[in-house]
């Protein structure tokens, strides 16, 4: 009996089973496919025919007992056909010569392609038999185990034979129609197919199923006359129109249900659970001044229905001292609603954005004000997807500086105003929830354009966070306790300056918050600081310029020996993606060295392996750089502690007192003050990390490739609003819609007996017994990819951190062990 790993559906049978697989999980977003049937297997796969190729593996007990050497290093592993190429081309891209593996050829060469090319001609067909016998790795496998194999392996091909693949169940109508349609919202939404395309598919699919119809009725007259059977007419008619009935493509005529894009969405809209985007007119005189929201409540109460939510709500268990999530800090604790058994915090963001290439004509003309939300309760790794970020309105950014934020977010605030007095009603719980908006988070510029602050940064009160000014800061740090921490009775009482004077601005402020119209929300505590745009984004490029250019002109290496290095440093894993782009040579005259958050990181972390051995260790403005590259390290962990705050503190006070005392004329900047706020901010909103807008920038993304394919800015707030709730509408489809905590790469199973003495014993010790082994390259630990020969940190001693290198990563009853 099989059982599906996502629901409780069971069959006696493979066919159905994969069946189902294919129905009810298949193209599921996270794993790219099906999935295997075998509860120890985590392999995924993109076709129904892949999957029962790998399904023969099992049944025929396949293991790989072959290990197999390289010409020209130390590789020695157990291998197939495919690694073991795989292997030789690392090789031939480093341009070495490499020797044809098969027996008796003598071809050679260093070059990639021409090796590729080889292969595919004379050695198409060629196993792992045809390699030459040197390559082999002998072992002293017991005879037992390869006839416990070779036997294992008979049994189960004859097992596998004799079972029926099974032919699934005829479908009606309703459920092929259902399919159809899920499979292009996700080609529309998903995919990013064009609708021209979309149309375009679907209309030849039909004429290819109305130019089979007709030839149905001579195909059967055929066989039935080849087989002498003789039949009337109107039975041959009658079969021809019974197999017609089942055509799946009869549905994509332009008369029927899935012909049109018009019939498309509504009939999505009937059978998926589609949230629709309400529009709403800003002046009534000028009907193209508008704005999209989609109803929060309505989308919270559909996601708030689904058990896999419910049961991962994140409640606090944290220590005194420790802080661990948002649930562990100071304005969290002070909120009266989250003191209730169960309150839905949300987390918003706010950023204008363009939708177009930013140069030319194009130039502002569609930039858009995206506002999104999450369930902060969501442990962060969950909400950190992109299909977990839901969107809450959209507005043109021109729009929202004519009107201001209170127009556009006057449905939200209506919503978020009903869920903090009344909740949501929770069927499954039998009661109403309640929540409010926690957090707010965006770049320095929307949060105070948001919260009624100065947009300039170059005025006297600048700070969101103290009563700082703009001169003061280049003589007196935050750690001194010269500035008085801004608090809602500070806000409030400044705020009824305005109200009640002439007043323009009083300490900063030039208005009230939208937001402040929320019974458990204030602005002086529901805007966090970006760690992206303050420090990856801000004072590490600054600094860096200043550092790197007293380093050139200091001559222990050149601007070309920097590149250069930049350029070869074989990067490797996801590094490899965010790999620091070479400095341009004008990099002093900017003031900076450019680049985007991702690269700057890895800049400041590599910069000791690319150019550390040409500096004297007494140099000090390496220290600088040392300094900050401690801080980013630190202020990028998850957690902290009352004494790393400490430590932290101390860090930033320690690196700001080096940077003026070498570079004696360098302003600080107001981010450079936002840093020393961090220890005392930690302690009010929890770990920065959580409230970054890396994740929400990445939502951009789905707006811009929508516009790009849909070339129509006619009303493109409304369409992109729709399409984006039709994606949401197929992830609400599926059976999860949370990124498994496990998934791999190709599985490869493996006797244990011919792995390397020292990982054998290792798997036998933490599994007794286990006769064979599945090994991959690659593992998705919640969300985090492991790799085949990644260094990892494994503890400490002494207070210094331990490092390992995963040479093999193992699923052994659907867990991974490296």
């Amino acid at each position: 009996m099989w059982k599906c790993k996502f629901c409780a559906f069971s069959s006696s049978g493979q066919g159905k089973i994969i069946q189902h697989y294919k129905e009810h999980h298949g193209h599921h977003r996270r794993c790219s496919g099906l999935v295997c049937i075998y509860q120890d297997c985590l392999n995924t796969f993109q076709t129904q025919t892949e999957l029962k190729n790998h399904l023969k593996e099992h049944s025929k007990g396949h293991k790989i007992v072959t290990k197999l050497c390289c010409d020209l290093c130390t590789f020695s592993e157990p291998s197939n056909i495919i690694k073991y190429c795989a292997h030789l081309k690392t090789h031939l891209r480093n341009r070495e010569t490499v020797k044809c593996p098969f027996a008796g050829c003598s071809f050679k060469s260093n070059v990639l392609s021409t090796f590729t090319s080889h292969r595919s001609r004379y050695h198409r067909l060629s196993t792992l038999n045809s390699l030459r016998p040197e390559l082999f790795v002998h072992h002293a496998l017991t005879n037992a185990v390869l006839e416990e194999d070779s036997v294992s392996g008979t049994e189960a091909s004859t097992s596998y034979d004799s079972v029926p693949e099974g032919v699934p169940p005829l479908e009606n109508g309703e459920s092929i129609k259902r399919q159809l349609a899920s499979l292009f919202i996700r080609m529309q939404t998903i995919l990013h197919v064009s609708n021209s395309a979309v149309q375009e598919v679907i209309d030849e699919l039909f004429d290819i199923g109305d130019f089979a119809y007709k030839n149905i009725k001579t195909i059967i007259e055929k066989v039935l006359e080849e087989n002498n059977c003789a039949a009337d007419a109107s039975v041959v008619t009658s079969l021809s129109d019974e197999i017609q009935s089942l055509n799946p493509l009869k549905f994509l005529s332009r008369a029927g249900p899935l012909g049109t894009e018009r019939k498309r969405q509504s009939f999505s809209r009937k059978i998926f659970t589609v949230i629709e985007p309400v529009e709403y007119v800003l002046n009534p005189q000028e009907k193209n001044h508008s704005f999209v929201y989609v109803p929060i409540l309505d989308l919270l109460s559909k996601l708030l229905e689904r058990s896999e939510i419910l049961e991962t709500l994140q409640r606090s268990n944290g220590q005194e001292g420790h802080y661990c999530s948002f649930q562990d800090d100071e304005y969290f604790k002070e909120n009266k609603l989250f003191a209730e058994e169960l309150g839905i915090a949300l987390g918003l963001y706010i950023d204008d954005f363009e939708i177009c290439i930013p140069l030319g004509t194009s130039r502002k003309k569609h930039k858009l004000c995206g506002i999104y939300w999450v369930i902060a309760n969501l442990p962060i790794r969950l909400r950190s997807t992109l299909s977990s970020i839901y969107l809450a309105a959209l507005c043109k950014t021109v729009h929202v500086k004519q009107y201001g934020y209170s127009k556009v977010l006057e449905p939200l605030i209506r919503d978020l105003q009903h869920l903090e007095t009344t909740g949501v009603f929770v069927k499954r719980l039998g009661s109403c929830v309640k929540g409010t908006v926690l957090y707010v988070s965006a770049d320095n510029l929307g949060a105070h354009s948001l919260a009624g602050y100065q947009e300039s940064f170059n005025v006297e009160k600048f700070c969101r966070f103290c009563l700082a000014n703009l001169k003061d800061i280049q003589h007196h740090d935050v750690r001194s306790g010269a500035f008085t921490l801004r608090t809602p009775e500070l806000f409030d009482e400044a705020i009824n300056v305005l109200n009640t004077t002439n007043a323009s601005c009083v300490h900063g402020l030039k208005r009230d918050c939208p937001l402040s119209r929320l019974a458990h929300f204030h602005p002086a505590k529901g805007f966090p600081p970006d760690f992206l745009h303050d420090l990856l984004e801000g004072i590490v490029p600054v600094e860096l310029c200043i550092c790197l250019s007293d380093l050139i002109a200091k001559k222990y290496f050149t601007l070309n020996d920097l590149n250069d290095r930049i350029a070869s440093f074989p990067f490797q894993f996801s590094d490899k993606t965010n790999r620091p782009q070479t400095i341009p040579t004008n990099f002093s005259k900017k003031r900076t060295i450019g680049g985007n958050g991702h690269e700057n990181w890895a800049l400041l972390r590599f910069l000791p392996l690319l150019i550390g051995h040409h500096i004297p260790e007494s140099e000090k403005t390496w220290s600088v750089i040392l300094e900050l590259k401690d801080i980013v390290e630190v202020l990028s962990s998850p957690s902290f502690t009352t004494e790393t705050l400490c430590y932290l503190q101390a860090k930033i006070s320690d690196h700001r007192q080096l940077l003026l005392e070498l570079f004696p004329g360098t302003k600080l900047r107001p981010k450079h003050h936002y840093l020393e706020n961090y220890p005392v901010l930690i302690q009010k909103f929890g770990p920065l990390i959580e409230f970054w807008t890396i994740r929400f920038e990445a939502k951009h993304s789905f707006f811009k490739r929508m516009v790009h394919n849909t070339g129509n800015f006619k009303n493109i707030l409304h369409t992109l609003a729709t399409r984006h709730q039709l994606m949401l509408s197929y992830y609400l489809e599926m059976p999860t819609i949370f990124k498994p905590s496990i998934e791999t790469g190709r599985v490869s199973v493996v006797s244990v007996g011919i792995l390397d003495a020292a990982i054998r014993e290792a798997v036998w010790n933490k599994f007794e017994g286990l006769d064979s082994v599945s090994l991959t390259s690659i593992a998705y630990l919640n969300g985090t990819k492991y790799s085949k020969g990644m260094v990892l940190s494994v503890g400490q001693t002494c207070g210094l951190p331990d490092f390992g290198r995963v040479l093999e990563i193992c699923v052994v009853d659907g867990c991974i062990s490296y």
